[in-house]
């Protein structure tokens, strides 16, 4: 088979996945109750850990003993790394409880445009004025899409009523923070070992969240399992993976349409199965095609992917 057809084979598993998991979320978590944002969380985290350490042995790329050499090596930054991505889902699932999976796909996806202003903080990476021109055009989207109907009537307009909205915009700022980490602490290590620590670090976080603080009673029925198997697998462990895999291969333009097609795809599965046609309004259109085209350009303003663009698998 044709490697590029291959390639993009990927691509559309990684658009799949991500744009299926505030769907899956805002299922799961608000519409049924099956679980708890925290539960999720961990069960997509752990799950995906244990799927992910299945490839490193079956790559043979990486050892139990690389592993513990890392962890021995690196256990200070591992901490601080897996914090952040350990509360991404968890805000996100807690967004869907105030707001749409399509606004939260879209908010979280606005991660892109937050990972520079990080990395120009913390790692004193310089900001272009391509990049410069992408934040305005996605800071005018997401305040669109963060404020929405609101903007008719501002006299309605109170936290509660944007909560959801801020949690989601929470939630890509956790994702921003985990790929600058990643890239000042672990830019000489295997990415999908650190992927794998990681989410097994941060799902040993979620413990204590998921099972300790109430309510903690979960009602999982037989497609609550599915679902939950869908997001850990492909959303997560598979979706990772071929993210690393194809972004020796494609150009920065084409992994931003990849993370462009997330958000949109999330509005059609969120139409389909949820029933948010009637929450898609004209100030949630515009704001979308400005974050949409924001992200664009940024990813064209180098013309070599980073590992900044290989850490920034949101997810979803």
């Amino acid at each position: 088979m044709n490697k590029k057809l291959i390639h993009w084979l990927k691509a559309s598993v990684i658009i799949l996945g991500w744009s299926l998991t505030p769907v899956i979320g805002d299922y799961l978590v608000d519409q049924t109750s099956q679980l708890t944002a925290y539960q999720l969380s961990f069960f997509r985290y752990f799950i995906a850990a244990v799927a992910i350490y299945i490839i490193l042995m079956i790559q043979k790329d990486v050892s139990n003993k690389d592993i513990i050499q890392s962890v021995k090596k690196k256990w200070k930054q591992y901490i601080i790394v897996s914090i952040p991505s350990a509360f991404m889902p968890v805000l996100l699932f807690l967004a869907v409880n105030s707001t749409t999976a399509s606004t939260a796909s879209f908010l979280l996806n606005s991660n892109i445009i937050l990972i520079p202003i990080i990395a120009f903080f913390i790692i004193k990476e310089r900001i272009t004025k391509r990049y410069f021109i992408g934040l305005v055009i996605a800071l005018l989207g997401v305040f669109f899409v963060v404020f929405d109907e609101n903007l008719l009537d501002l006299s309605n307009l109170t936290l509660g009523s944007v909560g959801g909205n801020l949690l989601a915009l929470g939630s890509g700022l956790c994702w921003a923070l985990y790929t600058v980490f990643l890239k000042k602490f672990f830019s000489d290590e295997n990415p999908l070992l650190v992927t794998f620590l990681s989410l097994l670090l941060g799902s040993i976080y979620l413990v204590f969240f998921a099972f300790l603080i109430p309510p903690v009673n979960m009602s999982v029925n037989l497609l609550g399992i599915f679902l939950i198997i869908v997001i850990a697998v492909l959303a997560t462990a598979f979706a990772y993976s071929f993210w690393l895999d194809i972004l020796s291969y494609l150009s920065t333009t084409e992994t931003g349409i990849i993370q462009a097609l997330v958000p949109i795809f999330s509005v059609i599965w969120s139409v389909s199965f949820l029933g948010e046609g009637d929450t898609v309004t004209y100030f949630f259109g515009i704001g979308a095609v400005l974050i949409i085209a924001s992200i664009i350009i940024v990813e064209r303003r180098k013309e070599k992917p980073e590992i900044t663009d290989e850490k920034s698998i949101k997810e979803s």
